[in-house]
């Protein structure tokens, strides 16, 4: 498929010479970090704000590897395999504050954003949107002295629930105190059930639907 560029970075693009670089970024969102680890492949740090940021962030320039990725016309999920410089065991430590918030809370996967930008681009204004993005999710990270090793893929629709939405007999789908449940006392929590929600004096808002019968469940 073809790319869409911006017209700066055509223009770079087709020059003979040029000053400006097209350079490779991560930004990678691992649960339990609070910050999400933003790196450039460069000689120098640049400041530049993602789509999914508020405000121009600091990416810092650090080494790693990351192979070609490909389009597949087979039906297979992408993968791309990255290494990230480990000498200094920043990302053995990165590792273990994610291994503490999966046990604590329950998997939830590292995301993983591969950006190009263009420098004459992002001097110009550090809020525009990456020439190129990918974005990925982790899985099989290892780690030695000198790498840490990920293989990143993208996610698999087939792994999504589809329909999005389901309606169950005695299950209320809105969150609890939400503009569609409507509930707005003292109580701090609910279960979900119509008996629940007839104690609340609030089955008026049941986010469920009796009327589906003893068969199971229907889709939406």
């Amino acid at each position: 498929m073809p790319l869409t560029l911006s017209s700066v970075a055509i223009a770079e693009k087709n020059k003979l010479n040029t000053d400006s670089a097209f350079l490779v970024v991560l930004r990678i969102v691992i649960p339990g970090v609070s910050e999400p680890v933003r790196i450039v492949e460069n000689s120098e740090d640049i400041t530049w704000q993602h789509p999914s940021d508020t405000t121009p962030q600091t990416y810092t320039v650090f080494p790693f590897q990351i192979n070609e990725i490909s389009d597949s016309t087979s039906g297979e999920v992408p993968q791309v395999t990255i290494q990230i410089s480990n000498i200094s065991r920043i990302m053995d430590s990165y590792n273990q504050m994610y291994d503490n918030y999966i046990k604590a809370n329950g998997y939830t996967p590292v995301t993983v954003s591969i950006c190009v930008v263009n420098t004459k681009v992002i001097a110009a204004d550090p809020t525009a949107d990456p020439e190129v993005e990918h974005t990925f999710e982790l899985s099989q990270p290892k780690t030695d002295a000198e790498w840490a090793t990920y293989v990143l893929k993208a996610g698999n629709p087939y792994q999504r629930r589809f329909p999005q939405n389901r309606i169950l007999r005695n299950h209320c789908r809105f969150k609890f105190k939400s503009t569609l449940c409507g509930y707005g006392g003292a109580e701090t929590d609910c279960d979900g059930t119509l008996l629940k929600c007839r104690t609340l004096n609030n089955s008026t808002r049941f986010g469920g639907a009796p009327g589906v019968g003893l068969g199971g469940f229907d889709v939406t």
